[in-house]
C-alpha cells in the first residue's frame, strides 16, 4: 500500500505535464484520481504477493490541486517544474495537445528511494482527463531492506476541474 501512496504524487505531477497549447486544461481547482488494477511482484512469494496486491489493487488515491493559469499555459514549466528541475524527471515522450495524452517519463521515487518510470496514454478536455497508466517501481540503495526488487502496476487515472481556486 505504501508504495501505491508513494507513487500517486508523481503520478498526478505527470498527469498535469507536457505541451502548453491553446487547447490546453483551465487553470482552477482539479481533482485527481489514479486506481491501480494489476499488480505485478517478480520474485516475491506468492502468498506475500497476493497479500500485497489484495491491499494495493483497486484502491482509488484522489489528490486535489490548485492548478494557476501560469500552469495551464505551460504545464510542462509549471506544474511538473515549479522549481525549474522538473522534480528530477525526464521524459521521453509529452504530448499534450489535441485532445490526446501521451507522456513517457521517470521520476525518482519518493524519498530518493528508487526510481518510477511511468507511461500515460489518454485524452482530455480543457475541464476533464482520462488515462491509462503503467508504472514500475524500481527500489533504490536506500528503499527498506526485503521488500521487492520491482513492482510494475497498470491502472487508471481520472481527473476533473471541480471549480475556482481558494482565494490566497
Amino acid at each position: 500500500m505504501k508504495r501505491l501512496a508513494l507513487l500517486t504524487p508523481s503520478l498526478v505531477l505527470i498527469a498535469a505535464c507536457s505541451g502548453g497549447a491553446s487547447d490546453s486544461i483551465q487553470p482552477g481547482q482539479w481533482e485527481t484520481t489514479v486506481t491501480m488494477t494489476e499488480i505485478e511482484l517478480p520474485g516475491v512469494p506468492e502468498p506475500v504477493a497476493a497479500q500485497m496486491r489484495q491491499a494495493m489493487a483497486n484502491q482509488a488515491q484522489t489528490q486535489s490541486r490548485c492548478i494557476t493559469p501560469e500552469e495551464a499555459a505551460n504545464p510542462t514549466r509549471g506544474m511538473v517544474n515549479p522549481s525549474g528541475d522538473a522534480q528530477g524527471c525526464t521524459f521521453t515522450d509529452q504530448t499534450f495537445a489535441g485532445g490526446r495524452i501521451q507522456v513517457a517519463g521517470n521520476c525518482p521515487a519518493p524519498g530518493n528511494q528508487g526510481s518510477v518510470t511511468t507511461t500515460m496514454t489518454g485524452a482530455y478536455t480543457p475541464t476533464t482527463m482520462e488515462a491509462q497508466v503503467t508504472a514500475e517501481v524500481r527500489p533504490g540503495a536506500n528503499a527498506p531492506p526485503g521488500g521487492p526488487r520491482v513492482v510494475r502496476m497498470r491502472g487508471n487515472m481520472t481527473s476533473r476541474r471541480t471549480g475556482d481556486c481558494a482565494a490566497g
